[in-house]
């Protein structure tokens, strides 16, 4: 495992001992919410007896939805802390959960086509390079599996305050009015730099907590487009975050995210 990697994953460890909202198990999950959450449009069909991969998205979030919606569900994750989620909301709700820890780009354990859905949330901008992770979801994937896939909007990233959404701009610091700072090179690859590289959030006991940010990466949406559209997929649905509070506090999240879509998301057909 490279250094980059290995600072990501110590840093994603600490970040869920510490109770990062991303990474707190979802114990009122009913069938109801979890198709409300990963398959509100019914673009993945119907998910019984399918089998699943959540591919880098352990933390017992949507893992568990796809197991409470009768599928067969494989959770990747190079992170034992999100893993050991998981194993807990697995027990919880009785339902079977294989569990692997391992890089989102070490995948040869599993055989070709063996998947009806990958499901990736936001974990690819963790990584500098992507070809090796689309070849291997391509070979895993089934003729007419999807592919689900969460990533930066590659033209804003960067350009909020923090390594995610805690903290705010302060009039004093830049926002006049004009804009947010869009400032690092639009090059795939690209270590992504923050004024604040720190995350900052509240745990579940109200403490606030600051920690050092896992290292992202750019990746334009070339190179994510690109790379799908010549490994045969089609892309068949694509959506970005959008929020509508202009009202909000110039240079708060809720403000920063009015102006522009920070996520992209994309679901993507192996022909």
């Amino acid at each position: 495992m490279d250094k980059t990697t290995r600072n990501n994953e110590n840093r994603w460890d600490e970040l869920v001992r510490l109770d990062v909202p991303c990474s707190r198990p979802n114990f009122k999950l009913t069938p109801n919410i979890a198709k409300e959450n990963l398959n509100k449009d019914g673009i993945l069909g119907n998910l019984k007896n399918k089998k699943v991969l959540c591919l880098a998205s352990g933390g017992g979030q949507q893992g568990i939805g796809f197991a409470l919606l009768g599928a067969k569900i494989t959770v990747v994750d190079f992170s034992g802390e999100q893993l050991e989620k998981d194993k807990i909301v697995s027990k919880k709700f009785s339902l079977p959960i294989r569990i692997i820890k391992t890089d989102m780009r070490k995948l040869s354990m599993f055989e070709d086509a063996k998947f009806d859905v990958i499901y990736q949330p936001y974990s690819i901008n963790y990584i500098p390079e992507t070809n090796i992770l689309f070849d291997e979801v391509s070979r895993i994937i089934k003729s007419g599996g999807i592919y689900y896939l969460m990533f930066h909007n590659p033209f804003v990233h960067g350009s909020w305050k923090t390594g995610c959404w805690g903290g705010k701009w302060n009039k004093s610091e830049l926002w006049n009015g004009i804009g947010y700072p869009i400032w690092q090179p639009y090059k795939d690859g690209y270590k992504i730099k923050t004024a604040d590289p720190t995350w900052n959030f509240t745990n579940s006991d109200g403490k606030k907590i600051k920690i050092k940010s896992p290292q992202e990466f750019k990746h334009t949406l070339s190179t994510i487009m690109n790379g799908l559209i010549k490994r045969g997929f089609n892309i068949i649905k694509f959506d970005e975050y959008k929020n509508d509070d202009l009202n909000s506090k110039p240079g708060t999240w809720e403000h920063y995210v009015s102006f522009t879509a920070p996520w992209f998301f994309l679901w993507a057909k192996k022909m």
